[in-house]
């Protein structure tokens, strides 16, 4: 229903926008979880040298999306577009005040499968039933998984379902069967897991905990998706200041940018049958582990009172994405919330199992009702038009005349390739000859200079699977300042980083001048992480 007004919005100019919205017409928001908690610097875990006192923040942001929003027993499975029920994306983020910015995201959503359940008075009697056959179903698996690797890159399932119920144990045959024959994987001819862009881990979290350790034994799977995680890497930014000198006289500037460090690769898709109690815990591990790894890069330690204020964050959003999918909290928070399950954790989660059980026979109809109409997806419903007949007529008379208010300019490119062979020599020496080669005046300095290095670091398994951001910042260091020693002998001025990638040994980094940076907007990167074997073929 808001979609013609959103749009109509995007077509204003920024006063009428301003008007738009204080009308209150319309309201952007996410339906899911947001919340961010402050760190004291007693217990953040990244020390900073300059003693500001400010605490750092722990934010956590679910969305769900509303593809194919529903209540619990109303939305399961897929749809012929490939979205599925209670898919939401999960961002735990760590902000440190010296600028430091560190990102992880988890994806949740239904078994990819056409899959159905009805509703009863029985707790655990609800019968689930497959509707269609593997070949009519592979296609719109295929369209979920395809949206998801082009968004995040490679995927590893971590699915949660259990062996022992005939039900649950009938959806993870069918899910091993899709994912084996995904094209990601090269379909049903490709069995070699190095080549895999999906990955599935069966881990039946009931019989896993059962023993008794409890809910603790589930940590054990960190040692189980380990290698996916050191893969995936996380997203790590950080704020720079570029000290610029431009001009006759050197005047200097400081340009103040938030650059990226580290990309995250791929992503864990954690699902059980609701996907909301046992996914939430696991995910609350797999985020620790993110974490973890993210200090142990850079040698630092957290507190107990750091880990606790995060199982409260994710405790809290494993509490709300329940009260909208199935009308009350989470069970199994006790546990996420304190690392412990207690008695008084055991009758809440028996009281919310009651509750689930009449929210689900007797309110869920009316609430879905509510989503339906709301997302136009009743039967007959007419959809919401919005005739904008300034806008089309502007838009149509801007673009044939574009050449009356348009105009191109000649910018220089400069582009350039070495291989280091793994060694560091040469980041302290004159590199000119290569950077600024003798040319006439008019095209030094070029506008943008577009670096790559090849083996930049050894190619070990250990950079394989975790790649050192280090030595091409060590390198981007070096370009840049021969760069900007050249720039003050034309008196021109200096450049700074754009964008940095690296990809294992290979690495491309684009660096332009302080004025081009106000002109230069989208971009984009993107990384395809390959097996190892390729690699060693590549290289040799």
């Amino acid at each position: 229903m808001v979609q013609p007004l959103v749009e109509l919005r995007s077509r204003l100019s920024p006063r009428e926008k301003d008007a738009l919205d204080a009308s209150r017409i319309l309201t952007s928001a996410i339906r899911g979880f947001c919340l961010t908690i402050n760190v004291p610097v007693s217990s953040a875990p990244i020390k900073t040298t300059i003693g500001t006192g400010l605490p750092s923040h722990l934010t956590l942001i679910s969305r769900l999306s509303c593809r194919r929003a529903g209540t619990r027993f109303n939305a399961r499975g897929i749809d012929d577009d490939g979205n599925v029920a209670n898919y939401v994306e999960t961002e735990t983020i760590f902000w440190s005040p010296s600028g430091l910015v560190f990102s992880y995201i988890q994806l949740r959503g239904s078994v990819p499968i056409f899959w159905e359940q009805a509703t009863g008075l029985l707790p655990h009697q609800q019968k689930v039933t497959i509707t269609r056959s593997a070949e009519a179903t592979q296609p719109s698996f295929d369209k979920h998984f395809a949206k998801m690797e082009h968004s995040y890159g490679a995927v590893h399932v971590v699915n949660l379902l259990s062996d022992e119920k005939p039900g649950e144990l009938e959806l993870s045959q069918r899910y091993y069967y899709h994912v084996t024959h995904s094209p990601l994987n090269g379909g049903a001819k490709q069995s070699d897991p190095e080549h895999h862009l999906l990955k599935i881990t069966n881990y039946d979290f009931h019989a896993e905990t059962r023993g008794p350790a409890g809910y603790e034994q589930a940590s054990q799977i960190k040692h189980i998706i380990q290698d996916s995680a050191d893969g995936f890497a996380y997203f790590l930014a950080e704020n720079i200041e570029d000290m610029l000198r431009s001009g006759a006289n050197r005047t200097k500037s400081v340009i103040r940018r938030v650059v990226p460090i580290l990309q995250q690769e791929g992503v864990f898709r954690t699902n059980c049958l609701d996907c909301l109690d046992r996914t939430n815990l696991i995910q609350t591990i797999i985020s620790q582990m993110a974490l973890q790894t993210f200090l142990d890069h850079r040698s630092e330690r957290a507190s107990p009172d750091f880990w606790v204020r995060h199982g409260s964050l994710w405790a809290d959003n494993g509490d709300y994405l329940s009260r909208i999918y199935a009308g009350t909290g989470a069970l199994k928070s006790s546990f996420t919330r304190h690392g412990k399950m207690s008695l008084g954790g055991v009758l809440a989660d028996a009281r919310k199992s009651a509750t689930r059980l009449y929210m689900n026979n007797f309110a869920d109809k009316g609430r879905q009702n509510t989503i339906d109409m709301l997302l136009g997806r009743i039967i007959g419903q007419l959809p919401v038009q919005l005739y904008d007949p300034i806008n089309d007529y502007v838009q149509s008379e801007l673009k044939r005349r574009a050449a009356e208010y348009t105009a191109s300019d000649t910018i220089r490119i400069w582009v350039g390739t070495f291989n280091l062979n793994g060694n560091s020599q040469g980041l302290y020496e004159d590199l000119s000859s290569w950077l600024c080669p003798p040319m006439e005046d008019s095209q030094q300095t070029p506008e943008i200079v577009a670096v790559g290095f090849q083996e930049i670091v050894e190619l070990s398994p250990q950079q394989i699977m975790s790649t050192d951001p280090a030595p091409r910042q060590a390198w981007e260091a070096a370009v840049k300042r021969t760069l900007n020693e050249n720039a003050a002998k034309f008196g021109e001025e200096e450049y700074v980083l754009l964008r940095g990638g690296q990809l294992v040994g290979a690495s491309l980094s684009i660096f332009v001048k302080a004025s081009v940076l106000r002109r230069i907007k989208n971009v984009e990167g993107s990384v395809k992480k390959v097996s190892p074997r390729i690699l060693r073929s590549a290289y040799y």
